[in-house]
């Protein structure tokens, strides 16, 4: 059954609907922080591009006049577009991504649908609806929920390629892919995995379609759309990359073991790190810039690697098992820090709670609640999972392998938390659904038993 034609996936949506509505107009109208309640740590290195291309036509480095190489495109066009529209950079956004947050749900049921009936695609569209992950990010200025409604139509259109193939499916997969890519470089590399993926599936006979198919309307694309940022940034700048951030993160990485070795905070280790860069650094090209990045982050890594080792279960447990908790609190409770304190907390660098955040009662009932929720979800997609691999093995390992990459890239390091899951917690929602549909129908036997 289409969705458009499903009466309770219209139940959902209108039951979420309500319940973003409602929040938007509380968090306008009452909310202490005002505006502020949006903006992370990171918003200003998208907002002043998308301001800087209104008033310019060119996307500038935050508070600089240096063209953009540390964030990509996308999401300050979106900024861009958002402001064009709505005449606003703030609650138009929140506004918007609430709004795909809602359209989210369509690619998710339909892609459910597809891998394992109706009643799953209900069930995942339900656990999609409850994640309190994409309820607080819709009121962020971050680029986790439009990289999330684009990667979901890239995962659909991909998994109705895998069941049916044809050209233009696979297409549209590269088309949104490359768009997500343009606004969270975390898929980059996954451009390159799942064309991988995609040629040994054909290689095997999993899908009937030539690997000559598959590059000339997958991955030569890809390349094409993607390669053109990286061609404004070689012209202009000299740098060839897609995006500096790598490099910065490799030197920057490193945050977590100088604190822990020097007793320091986060924001101190931080700060170290800058003042050890070479004088005049900033002057010089983006390209030297970035090998110096590397070369500097080289010997620091090998030094941290064990430490860094011993941290990785706990950085990959935040990533699955985080529920945004500090942001979300905010949110709904009106509890505000100190700046100097907020930004490693919104953060979570180092620790798995922030205890200062659990002294009241609502705080607690809503940690209880959220991280319920996404304990639930999690131990529901890892059962799915195991019922999907029976009947659907190749849809089901392109799933996994998708998730993993998401998952792995975003629990390498010390900064990662809740918000990393963004893009494959809709994924998980889906096996989730079929291990929901599979214990109701269980349940349903026993009581007629």
């Amino acid at each position: 059954m289409r969705f458009y034609k499903d009466k309770v996936f219209w139940y959902i949506f209108a039951a979420l609907a309500l319940v973003k509505g409602a929040a938007l107009l509380g968090l306008f109208y009452w909310h202490p922080m005002g505006e502020k309640i949006l903006a992370f740590p990171d918003s200003l290195t998208y907002v002043y591009p998308a301001q800087t291309w209104l008033e310019y036509g060119q996307m500038w480095e935050a508070v600089t006049a240096a063209p953009m190489l540390l964030r990509t495109p996308g999401y300050p066009f979106f900024l861009a577009l958002v402001q064009t529209v709505f005449g606003n950079m703030t609650w138009a956004v929140a506004l918007v991504q609430n709004l795909l947050s809602l359209a989210l749900l369509i690619p998710v049921y339909m892609t459910a649908e597809k891998i394992s009936g109706q009643n799953t695609a209900r069930w995942a569209t339900l656990f999609c609806a409850a994640s309190v992950l994409y309820f607080s990010l819709s009121f962020a200025v971050l680029t986790e929920v439009l990289c999330a409604f684009l990667l979901a139509w890239f995962v659909y259109f991909t998994v109705d390629f895998l069941l049916k193939p044809a050209g233009w499916k696979i297409l549209l997969s590269a088309l949104f892919l490359a768009g997500a890519v343009y606004v969270r470089p975390a898929a980059y590399y996954f451009m390159f995995a799942s064309a991988i993926i995609l040629v040994c599936f054909s290689a095997a006979k999993l899908v009937l379609f030539s690997a000559w198919k598959l590059a000339a309307l997958f991955f030569i694309p890809l390349l094409v759309f993607v390669g053109a940022w990286q061609a404004r940034n070689y012209v202009q700048t000299g740098f060839g990359g897609f995006t500096s951030v790598g490099a910065y993160n490799l030197y920057m990485w490193n945050e977590d073991y100088l604190a822990y070795k020097y007793n320091l905070s986060v924001p101190q280790a931080h700060t170290a790190l800058e003042n050890s860069l070479p004088p005049g650094f900033n002057a010089l090209p983006p390209a030297d810039q970035a090998r110096l990045y590397k070369a500097m982050a080289k010997p620091l890594i090998k030094e941290a690697f064990l430490y860094k080792l011993s941290r990785a279960p706990l950085w990959a447990m935040k990533t699955l098992l985080g529920a945004n908790f500090v942001h979300l609190s905010r949110l709904l409770t009106g509890g505000a820090v100190p700046e100097e304190e907020l930004d490693g907390q919104m953060l979570n660098h180092t620790t798995a709670l922030h205890e200062n955040w659990l002294k009241t009662a609502s705080n607690k009932l809503l940690f209880v609640a959220a991280g319920g929720e996404v304990f639930l979800l999690v131990l529901f997609s890892i059962g799915g999972f195991v019922l999907l691999w029976k009947t659907r093995r190749t849809e089901t390992f392109f799933l996994l392998l998708y998730c993993l990459y998401f998952w792995g890239i975003g629990s390498v390091f010390f900064g990662a938390y809740a918000r990393f899951r963004a893009p494959f917690e809709f994924v998980l929602c889906i096996p989730a659904g079929a291990a929901a549909n599979a214990l109701l129908h269980y349940a349903k036997q026993k009581i007629k038993r």
